[in-house]
């Protein structure tokens, strides 16, 4: 029987492995998360043609501090999940990318407008004016970041550097309006809260443009062999790994944190 479950993985920012089980192979299968009735994929999270008798798939851009839950459709059939409520450790903000599991946790200093311009060509046509526009697109917007130490906002800046496709995702801890959202930043910049350096708050300010998010074929990372090294190493081997982990979808689902 079709059965679909959660884990919620103790990273930061938290993710969820959604793995769907009773499968055959070649089962159409999709994953979706559900806030307020509203269904959204999960990256990564279809197949026309499932391997096995499992399919896992990583959500790292659930949201915070509302009801989520996941539903997956196996060939028309409906499974989901009970809603959950998940945290943001810290209840600051979070800047992530889901692509890399970069993340940085921030304070917003300043985040005091958000414009919405629609592009459009003005005419002047016998006396008059005629304008040919276009919808009004996602916001542009300026927003300070306050980050406690100078390491902080280095780390920051280097997540907005190595971003995938440019685009990063903000976060808060729930209940505040108009925060979640994905970001394109085209300017950075880091300004001393002291000026004369003695304090290790520092300011960064970036322009940024509201965009989609990032392609679709591109997965959220989980855990890599990076992350098993650092378990296992120095003296640990693949016959340790394999007395851990039975089977390969334990391995995936494994708390290695």
């Amino acid at each position: 029987m079709v059965a679909i479950a959660v884990d919620e993985q103790d990273v930061y920012p938290p993710r969820v492995l959604v793995t769907v089980t009773g499968l055959s192979a070649g089962d159409d299968v999709a994953v979706y998360r559900v806030v307020t009735a509203t269904r959204t994929a999960v990256r990564a999270g279809a197949t026309t043609d499932a391997p096995g008798a499992a399919w896992l798939t990583v959500d790292a851009e659930l949201p915070f501090g509302v009801p989520v839950s996941y539903l997956a459709v196996v060939n028309g059939v409906e499974v989901t999940t009970a809603a959950t409520t998940y945290d943001l450790p810290g209840g600051k903000v979070v800047v992530s990318d889901a692509i890399t599991g970069q993340a940085s946790e921030v304070l917003i200093g300043a985040w005091p407008e958000m414009e919405y311009a629609r592009p459009t060509t003005a005419f002047v046509v016998g006396g008059r004016n005629v304008a040919v526009s276009g919808s009004l697109a996602g916001f542009a917007s300026e927003i300070e970041f306050l980050m406690l130490t100078v390491d902080g906002a280095n780390a920051l800046l280097q997540l907005l550097r190595t971003a995938t496709q440019g685009i990063v995702q903000i976060r808060q801890s729930g209940g505040y309006d108009d925060v979640d959202c994905y970001v394109q930043v085209s300017r950075a910049r880091k300004r001393r809260f002291s000026q004369d350096g003695s304090d290790p708050k520092r300011l960064v300010v970036c322009t940024v443009l509201e965009v989609e998010p990032w392609a679709p074929e591109l997965a959220a990372r989980g855990y890599t062999y990076d992350d098993l090294t650092t378990v296992y190493a120095p003296t640990g081997t693949y016959a340790d790994l394999a007395g851990d982990f039975a089977t390969y979808l334990d391995l995936a689902q494994a708390e290695l944190s």
